[in-house]
């Protein structure tokens, strides 16, 4: 379904406390009667194409991979590529999936543009959504508000970079669709959300008042998903699962590691932050299948950096075992089946 056909549905101006959430739901047609059976999603995050030189290969890997794989259906995370005219190819890679395709809104994707500019460029229904698909239930939610004065603003054209206090926040009226969503849903639920729903430091702000309404129905949800940090992690807390889907492309540095050796030098004069670029020699993502007796199994891609690696340059180790590294961990989920 394209977004302009789903805003024909539900209406533009609907709020999610004037309209069942049924309605505020992105569920395809063609899957909304089918019970469990075993699905296999292709996960992609911060791929970051306007940043880096070599997106477009990186995402057709991932595409004719998924392709191979003959996955259900495909997600990106965010900070995926900017509204302009010049993207079209990259997007034209995307579109060789056939089967259907989901989008969340990263921050990056917001730094030259609006949400609603980001949401026509990808046909994306709204900015944050559910949708139901064979026997299961995801949840896409939009982080990117600046909470200021009492109010939430919707990042656009690059406002958000504000004290970092007022910024990663999801509105009342989003945390109160939910809310709503998941009492509703009886299905197992995978969250997708380019922010962390955990993290202390780069997570939501106001990530606590997500987690007790997720603690409160925890056997119903497999895991949260998230990107944004472009690390590969694992955290458990109050019996629910969060994972960190890694940058497809690249861990960003600090001035102290920079370098102009890790690509063509052509490059460094066409892409002004490419020298803070620790960049993956191969993509990273993942492929997630989820079975019908109960577990959810990752499968992630292992590369190494481009030379030189921040690690040859010095750099010391992560915090908290979240260390910078050029891969994508395999996990096992078990859930309830229901």
């Amino acid at each position: 379904m394209k977004r302009r056909e789903f805003i024909n549905r539900v209406g533009i101006g609907a709020t999610a406390s004037l309209m069942p959430s049924t309605l505020l739901s992105f569920t395809p047609a063609l899957f909304s009667e089918k019970r469990a059976r075993q699905v296999k999603i292709g996960i992609v995050s911060d791929v970051h194409k306007d940043l880096m030189p070599d997106a477009d290969e990186r995402l057709e890997i991932f595409i004719n991979k998924a392709i191979d794989k003959k996955v259900d259906f495909i997600i990106q995370m965010g900070d995926f590529c900017f509204a302009e005219t010049k993207n079209k190819g990259f997007l034209n890679i995307w579109e060789q999936f056939k089967g259907p395709k989901y989008h969340v809104l990263g921050n990056h994707d917001m730094d030259r543009n609006s949400k609603e500019e980001m949401l026509d460029f990808w046909e994306m229904p709204k900015t944050y959504y559910s949708y139901d698909f064979w026997g299961y239930h995801f949840i896409v939610l939009d982080a990117n508000f600046i909470y200021q004065d009492g109010k939430f603003i919707d990042y656009k054209n690059a406002n958000f970079y504000v004290d970092d206090s007022a910024r990663t926040f999801i509105d009342n009226e989003q945390i109160e669709w939910f809310k709503a969503d998941l009492e509703a849903t009886k299905l197992p639920t995978i969250v997708f959300s380019h922010q962390s729903l955990w993290h202390y430091q780069w997570g939501v702000k106001n990530r606590l008042t997500l987690q007790k309404i997720m603690e409160a129905h925890k056997e119903k949800v497999i895991c949260c998903l998230n990107g944004h940090n472009h690390l590969d992690y694992h955290h458990h807390q109050n019996g629910i699962d969060y994972i960190e889907i890694n940058s497809m492309s690249y861990q960003w540095l600090s001035a102290k590691y920079k370098s102009t050796q890790r690509f063509p030098k052509e490059f460094y004069d066409q892409y002004g932050n490419l020298p803070q670029i620790g960049a993956y020699k191969d993509p990273l993502y993942a492929f997630a299948t989820l079975n019908a007796k109960g577990t959810m199994e990752i499968e992630g891609v292992k590369s190494t950096w481009m030379s030189p690696s921040p690690y040859d340059m010095g750099m010391e180790k992560g915090i908290d075992g979240m260390v910078y590294s050029a891969k994508m961990s395999d996990y096992k989920i078990k859930f309830k089946k229901r």
